[in-house]
This record gives structure tokens, sequence and C-alpha cells, in this order.
């Protein structure tokens, strides 16, 4: 974290000059207050706590209840995935297969959204949650509050979602506000930016691909390009001020995934990043209060 010291004015030097008019006490708390550090300059903006598909910590990934229960502990925001059935309808899990979350192993791609919502896919998590079922986009959107949250979308598969995508969303625009892509497919990515050009996409990536440093500039350019509106980047990159600042002087919009390290949380707070996607944002809230970095639910 960076101190910020406020220098003295001629005004104020001139009136220490006149000291005999004032108690040493007084002239002492003037002082103080010159001088006293800064967490957050006035320019930054409070972070906003993004919960990885839902409370995840807590309750099984990417279902209502997941969502339900991070806006009922006030996240700012849910994170989700994004999949097209195989009968042409947006569906929210992570994985190309049901058999991690569902026991069953069933290709979503090639999957009926009835079929797939016959699973249960939260007794994996625990009892109290069997038979939770694999949501479509539409019912996880339902769990969002009218008044204050947003969903960050991220699209697992390819730009073929994204017609499908277009038809969710679009009697949605005038919640622009609460809504944002991701994705780490720039074809996705880019298509989604063309069809919603009202809603903000950011390109995820990690610090690494196949072992080999990414190259930042690059990585801005390449989101330029397509006019995306940010980056959504790994806690793998070497994040400091000077890549943070990288990132703004390009014009873009930057948030942090997955981050669930309190001591890098305040880092990363302190450096002025967008938001940080986590899959406990209670406990990454209270780590914030505690090192006095606001959030956005503050």
């Amino acid at each position: 974290m960076r101190e910020k010291n406020t220098p003295f004015q001629c005004g104020t030097v001139g009136f220490l000059s006149k000291g005999s008019e004032r108690s040493l006490s007084a002239i002492l708390l003037i002082l103080a207050a010159m001088t006293a550090p800064t967490l957050y300059s006035d320019e930054k903006k409070p972070v906003e706590l993004i919960a990885h598909r839902g409370y995840s910590a807590v309750a099984p990934e990417n279902t209502v209840a997941a969502f339900h229960l991070a806006w009922e502990k006030g996240a700012d925001a849910c994170e989700l995935d994004l999949y097209l059935s195989g009968d042409g309808r947006v569906v929210v899990i992570h994985d190309a297969s049901t058999l991690r979350t569902a026991g069953v192993d069933l290709k979503v791609a090639s999957t009926s959204t009835a079929d797939l919502q016959s699973l249960d896919a939260g007794s994996w998590k625990s009892p109290a949650y069997v038979n939770e079922r694999i949501p479509t986009l539409a019912q996880a959107l339902e769990t969002m509050p009218g008044d204050r949250g947003r969903f960050f979308l991220e699209i697992k598969c390819g730009p073929e979602v994204v017609p499908a995508l277009k038809a969710v969303l679009d009697p949605m625009r005038e919640r622009a506000g609460q809504l944002a892509v991701i994705s780490f497919n720039l074809a996705a990515a880019a298509e989604t930016k063309k069809m919603l050009p009202w809603v903000p996409v950011y390109l995820l990536a990690s610090g690494k691909s196949k072992g080999v440093t990414r190259n930042l500039d690059a990585l801005i350019a390449t989101a330029r390009e397509a006019g995306l509106d940010g980056l959504d980047l790994g806690t793998d990159w070497p994040w400091t001020e000077e890549m943070v600042g990288r990132v703004r002087q390009a014009g873009l919009g930057l948030y942090v995934w997955t981050v669930n390290d309190p001591v890098l949380a305040r880092k990363l707070a302190a450096l002025g990043v967008d938001g940080l996607t986590t899959d406990d944002p209670v406990a990454l809230r209270t780590a914030l209060q505690d090192g006095v970095i606001p959030s956005a639910g503050n």
C-alpha cells in the first residue's frame, strides 16, 4: 500500500508563523491531519466483490441456491458459467460434462435441458442441497435483485452460444448495468460484443499459457482491437502498480480471479482494480474491512 502525504501549502506556513494566536496542541493536531497516510486516493472507487459461481464456498457452485445465498450475504455480484445445451438453451455449469457435480457423465453440448435438469447437482456439496438442479441462464438471472448486484456471465464454450445468449439478455437491456460477459475465448467475447454492444465484455487470461508468461501489452492490444471493455486476469500475473497503470492507460476495466487470500485481496484493492472474484465474498469483505480497504458493499 502507498501512503499519501499532503504537502504544506504557502498559506499554512504563513499561519504557523503566527502560532502565538493558537495553542501548541491545536498546531500539532493540524500537522497530524496534514501528514496522516491514506490507503486510497480520492480517485479510487470501492472494489466490487464477485461471488465465484455464487457463494461456492458454502453452496453447490452454479446453482440457484448458491446465487440466492450470495445475494442474501451481500455479495456485490455473482459469476456463473455458461454452455449451450443439446437443445440450444443456455445452461449454467462449469464443466463440459456433468460428472463432477452430478455424478453422471453426460456431455452438456449433446444433452437436452430436460435431461440435464433431471440430475442432482447439489448433494455432492452437502446433503442439505440434495436435488439442487442445473439451472438455465434465465433461471439464474431471476435470482438477481432488481435494485442491486449484477451477474458476470462466463462463456465456457465458443461463439455458437451467442445467439441464444442474446435472446435471453435482450429483454434485460434496461438492466445493462447489472450484466457483464467474460470469456477466455476471444472469438466468443468478440461475437458477444458485436451482437450485444450494450453489455460490457471482458477478456479472461491467466498469467501464463502452456508455461510461457503472457505479454500484457499484446493482451491489451487484442482486447482493444476486439472492442472489448477490459480484462479479467488471474492472480498469477505479476501484480504491481505499473501493471495496473498500463491497463488503465489503455482505457480498460480490470478484474481479478480467483482471490481467496486476504493479504492478496488487500494488495489488489489498494492497487485500484475494479473487482475481485472470490469463493467466499463474506470472508473477503471482512478481510478488506479489517485492512481498511473499502468494498462496494460498504
